[in-house]
């Protein structure tokens, strides 16, 4: 009984690991990890985007922490607002906005309008938990910069988990006096050395023996042969008792012969593609934090990160700073188009402008260009993904990833997805046998 896997990132490695059973992984790359793949500028690794592990699930923190060595990270997140840090998230450090910004984030949180609605989109959620000011001043803005589409047109999958913060703590915010929100990212792990990477290249070696990894390999065509899936490639046939997909759909339907109604849906399932681009220079002006978020428009990027508080080894030999900033466009965007000089040009202006880094202080820049970074939760994402999914369920085909489920997930809830899906694979196929 041999079990397919489309896909060598977190998910199809992760799902190989929980498996009882031998699966060959395909990985179009010549480097495991998708999403999860780390690079390197002058001896600094760096991921796509900025790449920790922690999780409410203690299963699975134990199990990432235990694949490798890492380092144990206090967060410090700020977002950069009109020239101040604000201590992330926003509305546990009101009183560091001006006075008038401060009030009406208060006021607005304190009597608001929208309390007594159900939210259907991602904007009314917002408007409905932390009221007017802190929704229009950083909120919105940022979603829509983040997202590339505006929050009234997005559902409310990605936020719905967010508690509504205690009125006492917003109260204490707006005094002055410390509050933490989102505790259970408090801390943090992240590998020791090699960047994210690392992770994904401990589970390669958890599964070796058990699991065979074929990549890079092309696949030319996935064929049902009976109750059996025959999947040719540049490296030949493989012929599989279960298939299982942890590709991005719209790679995957490349392959695949599908109904046109299929097709015009998943059409339709958006997302967004990112700009990584690196900077390495003698000085910054971010200090001991970890990552800026910034929502404003006239800068090209939404967050950077500082990467020399990971660790010993994500430190230049020779001092200074190496900064991974994210830049989200559209594919069919006009950014998309946008010449890689010009972009690094732009972000240097950026962070002039933003007194971050001086020009004259840059020793290097790099940039990245990947093109699945973030599903977007538009109001008929949830339709639109339930009869993609259910098409391929249906054919036998099962999915688990990020852009595999078409769902915002993070390295955790993947490896969560997979260990419930290889439950399920594992006492199907012991039935079986």
């Amino acid at each position: 009984m041999t079990i397919g896997i489309l896909g060598g990132g977190i998910a199809g490695l992760s799902l190989a690991y929980f498996l009882k059973h031998k699966s060959i992984i395909l990985e179009r790359e010549a480097h495991l990890g998708g999403l999860g793949r780390s690079f390197s500028l002058n001896g600094i690794d760096y991921d796509i985007g900025p790449h920790i592990i922690f999780s409410k699930n203690k299963e699975i923190l134990d199990l990432h922490t235990s694949l490798l060595e890492t380092n144990k990270i206090r967060r410090s997140n700020k977002i950069l607002h009109k020239g101040k840090l604000i201590k992330y998230p926003f509305e546990n450090d009101l009183a560091s906005l001006d006075k008038e910004e401060r009030d009406y984030c208060l006021h607005g949180f304190l009597n608001n309008p929208y309390d007594g609605y159900e939210p259907s989109t991602m904007l009314q959620f917002f408007l409905k938990t932390f009221g007017e000011g802190i929704t229009k001043l950083y909120l919105e803005p940022y979603n829509e910069k983040i997202w590339k589409f505006d929050p009234s047109f997005l559902d409310t999958q990605m936020v719905e988990r967010i508690p509504k913060p205690p009125k006492e703590d917003v109260i204490k915010s707006a005094q002055g006096i410390p509050t933490e929100g989102y505790t259970h990212q408090l801390y943090f792990h992240y590998p020791r050395e090699g960047g994210f990477q690392a992770l994904v290249n401990a589970y390669a070696k958890a599964i070796e023996g058990k699991s065979e990894i074929i990549n890079p390999v092309a696949i030319n065509k996935i064929i049902r042969k009976g109750k059996q899936w025959l999947v040719k490639t540049d490296k030949g046939d493989q012929l599989f008792d279960k298939l299982v997909n942890c590709m991005p759909l719209h790679e995957l339907f490349r392959y695949l012969e599908a109904p046109d109604d299929v097709r015009q849906t998943l059409d339709r399932l958006k997302f967004n593609s990112i700009y990584t681009v690196v900077v390495q220079c003698a000085k910054d002006g971010m200090g001991d934090n970890f990552t800026f978020t910034i929502a404003d428009k006239d800068v090209i990027f939404h967050r950077l990160s500082k990467l020399n508080f990971l660790g010993d080894r994500y430190c230049l030999k020779d001092g200074g700073s190496t900064l991974l900033i994210e830049i989200t466009f559209r594919p069919d965007s006009q950014l998309a188009i946008m010449p890689e000089e010009d972009l690094k040009a732009q972000v240097v202006r950026d962070l002039e402008k933003l007194s971050l880094v001086s020009g004259k202080d840059i020793l290097a820049v790099e940039a990245r260009r990947f093109k699945y970074a973030y599903v977007i939760y538009d109001l008929h994402h949830k339709q639109n993904s339930a009869k993609v999914l259910g098409y391929l369920e249906g054919i036998g085909i099962s999915c688990c990833g990020r852009f595999a489920e078409f769902k915002y997930m993070n390295s955790d809830h993947v490896a969560e997805s997979a260990q419930r899906l290889a439950g399920r694979l594992n006492g199907g196929l012991e039935d079986s046998t």
